[in-house]
């Protein structure tokens, strides 16, 4: 299929048509035999009998055709399900009136109207119907009314009031799931990084104020930089320095577990948020992450120098907010940097290294 034509279906101003496409198909399908059976019983003419069939049968295709060629594809839709109902209200008529299709048929176009546009849409098909009804009762030969319609009748209107509800129930549900799906994808999009899949940083800041507000059990904070990561972008171009940054966010993913909150804090610089780990403990546990942290690779004939540098701080009831926690934390590993780097160093009022 060539591209021209595949066009059409990509318009996202097609999605109502495309929406109504099937429902139309299958409403006109199941209703058309309402209204035949109707027509049976009361002999009508040929003329009646071909209507019925380019409604129920060639109007659904007609109106998908029409739509994808009109320069506000929606609106358009929109009007053809107003023309819909009127033509409904025009079978009212041609059925006498009768209760139980009548009652079915203006039940599932008004859901119809108010599932696209509100209830200014329904109150536009409660006209738009009751003009059809008007059109029918003037231009048709409506046979006589009667409260309780013919077996036949009864059989016919069975298939519609069953099948288009469901129908109609299955293509909500496959809607609410995509929406469900699209509003996940876009919560993950918007909390992580694009490049590592981590967290991106002002997620991971909302999550180390959340912890900061837990005051009921201890929580260290992490910086850790990779060391000298500026010599790989420059020698052996962005292309390796991004390898290198997924490279070690998988490290760190795996080597910390689910229970660590790892995210990308800046250009090469991680934060880590160890919840319930006061920071004796995560001292020992960040300076094995540091050794087991894979050693120089070769790139050519250069060492690639990837190291760690760590900055840790716990949480306290001396600091205002997480912002102090998070200074404290980045002194740390300034610390840690200008102490030679490939290091721990946590804060504390008398600066500890391991």
């Amino acid at each position: 299929m060539s591209d021209d034509a595949a066009t059409p279906r990509r318009d996202p101003r097609l999605a109502l048509s495309r929406r109504a496409y099937l429902p139309r198909i299958i409403g006109l399908g199941l209703g058309s035999l309402c209204v035949a059976a109707t027509l049976h019983e009361t002999g009508a003419g040929w003329p009646l009998w071909l209507l019925l069939a380019l409604n129920g049968l060639a109007w659904p295709h007609i109106a998908r055709w029409w739509t994808a060629r009109s320069r506000e594809p929606h609106s358009h839709e929109r009007r053809l399900l107003l023309l819909d109902t009127l033509l409904g209200g025009v079978w009212a008529a041609a059925m006498g009136f009768s209760v139980l299709p009548c009652a079915v048929f203006a039940t599932l176009l008004c859901f119809n109207n108010i599932a696209v546009g509100g209830l200014r849409m329904l109150a536009r098909g409660l006209i738009a119907l009751c003009a059809g009804a008007a059109l029918g009762w003037l231009v048709l030969d409506v046979p006589a009314f009667t409260l309780v319609p013919a077996p036949l009748v009864l059989l016919a209107c069975l298939p519609l009031l069953i099948v288009y509800p469901l129908t109609i129930g299955q293509i909500v549900y496959r809607q609410a799931k995509t929406l469900v799906e699209q509003k996940r994808l876009l919560t993950r999009l918007s909390r992580t990084d694009g490049l590592t899949g981590l967290y991106n940083r002002r997620h991971w800041e909302t999550l180390a104020e959340r912890h900061f507000a837990e005051e009921y059990r201890p929580t260290t904070l992490a910086l850790i930089d990779l060391d000298h990561f500026k010599q790989i972008n420059d020698t052996f171009g962005h292309a390796m320095g991004d390898q290198t940054l997924r490279r070690a966010s998988a490290f760190l993913r795996e080597a910390l577990g689910d229970q660590a909150l790892v995210g990308r804090y800046g250009g090469e610089e991680f934060g880590v948020i160890l919840p319930g780990t006061p920071i004796d403990q995560a001292l020992p546990l960040l300076d094995t992450l540091r050794e087991r942290f894979p050693r120089p690779e070769v790139q050519g004939d250069a060492l690639l120098p990837c190291t760690l540098s760590i900055g840790l701080a716990e949480s306290a009831d001396a600091m205002n907010d997480y912002h102090d926690w998070l200074r404290h934390a980045d002194q740390a590993l300034y610390s840690a940097k200008t102490q030679g780097r490939n290091r721990v160093v946590a804060y504390t009022p008398i600066t500890r290294s391991a």
